[in-house]
């Protein structure tokens, strides 16, 4: 099983997303952005190489206006050499990666302006994995749309649009339950009638769902990936206790992701997770289902050291406790970190853990970085205190807190 994120790393720098407003598009300002986006594409597969990360998704923004009908330029081509190395990598590691259109991507209005533009986008999604020399387990995953007044003939535009598609975009595409109009029962449906494979994405399933239990649903899931499919894939996340039905967890419940991962563990699959903290949650479940070394046990303590501090400094030692005793509970190591990061701001503890971290700095700064750091502490506002260290850490380069997840969260 591989277990993935989507688009953004957090724990590089490197990103995928540079782009520029239409006004100033021109092939020089576009291909400067591709080049700088491949090249970091790829220093982000081996990030998640590093951290046995072998789910992907790259993000629709890696080539600016690539469905666009302004972008003419043969892309694949010119940077032909970059795109099969970035194959190559991906093939060489057993990585997977996917990619996923953004919601105003939508095959099944009753616009045709709306259809045009998205059949666009997917052909763009699909040039961009073809470029990249892989087969048809690397997907392309699509919401069937709206209801429009009227679902029945919703997914019979659906079907009809579907035709107008490239025979390779239609091997790419995989359909996907959303949490408004198309429940999985819906999807599965449409895909019997196109012979396409479902993703089965458990947070929507919650808030729009089907009278089944989740092994049930994932029997008839299965059943519609074929062998050049690849492995059956599943969305999984939490639902944020903050916002609207349907907005994504900051990060992954490690002990709702175990329930989950127990049943969907006897099927032969991978989840990607679409939590906000990205690839951070990652770790945190591929640590959690697979023996690790001593050595990763206590790097993920010192990224997660202050997060806890600044919380609860009981949790601190209880998490200390944990990393140093001869056992490899990483299931209780993480389980203590979700407690702490589920507690509200303790100031007391923020204020403790922001003059700890000021030790790094204090025999290096300014006069002045001194005065507005404590200035910051006197007048209460803390939150501007931590993002003045942010900004020192960059400064001085202090590795140590710039890899740790303390500016994350």
């Amino acid at each position: 099983m591989k277990i993935g994120y989507a688009c953004i790393a957090l724990g590089t720098k490197h990103r995928t997303n540079r782009g520029f407003v239409i006004k100033n598009f021109s092939k020089e300002r576009l291909y400067e952005a591709i080049e700088a986006n491949l090249n970091d594409l790829l220093e982000i597969l081996k990030y998640n190489l590093k951290n046995n990360i072998y789910l992907f998704r790259i993000s629709s923004d890696i080539i600016p206006f690539g469905g666009h009908e302004i972008n003419k330029y043969r892309w694949d081509i010119d940077f032909k050499d970059m795109l099969t190395e970035i194959g190559n990598f991906i093939k060489e590691n057993n990585m997977r990666v996917s990619m996923h259109p953004g919601q105003y991507t939508i095959i099944n209005s009753p616009d045709n302006q709306v259809v045009e533009r998205a059949i666009r986008e997917f052909e763009y999604h699909t040039i961009f994995l073809d470029s990249l020399g892989l087969d048809f387990t690397h997907k392309v995953v699509l919401h069937i749309g709206g209801v429009y007044g009227d679902k029945s003939l919703a997914i019979e535009r659906f079907i009809k649009n579907f035709n107008l598609l490239s025979d390779t975009a239609k091997k790419r595409i995989v359909i996907e339950n959303d949490e408004k109009s198309f429940n999985i029962d819906d999807v599965i449906s449409i895909s019997k009638t196109l012979n396409i494979p479902v993703v089965f994405d458990i947070l929507h399933h919650q808030i729009n769902p089907v009278e089944k239990d989740i092994k049930t649903i994932l029997e008839g899931c299965i059943k519609t990936w074929k062998k050049e499919d690849g492995d059956m894939k599943l969305h999984y996340s939490d639902q944020s206790p903050f916002k609207p039905k349907g907005a994504h967890s900051e990060y992954v419940s490690i002990e709702n992701f175990m329930k989950f991962y127990n049943i969907a563990n006897e099927f032969k699959c991978d989840i990607m997770l679409e939590t906000k903290d990205k690839d951070i949650s990652a770790i945190k479940c591929i640590n959690s289902i697979n023996p690790i070394e001593k050595s990763t046990k206590y790097e993920q303590w010192s990224k997660y050291k202050y997060v806890v501090m600044e919380k609860d400094y009981a949790l601190y030692k209880k998490c200390s406790s944990i990393i140093n005793s001869d056992s490899n509970n990483m299931l209780e190591f993480y389980n203590t970190i979700d407690y702490a990061l589920s507690l509200p701001f303790n100031e007391g503890s923020y204020r403790n853990t922001l003059e700890h971290v000021w030790g790094y700095f204090k025999d290096k700064t300014t006069d002045k970085e001194f005065l507005k750091f404590h200035e910051l502490i006197s007048s209460k506002e803390l939150i501007k205190a931590k993002a003045f260290l942010n900004k020192l850490s960059e400064k001085y380069k202090e590795d140590y807190l710039i890899n740790s997840y303390y500016f994350i969260y």
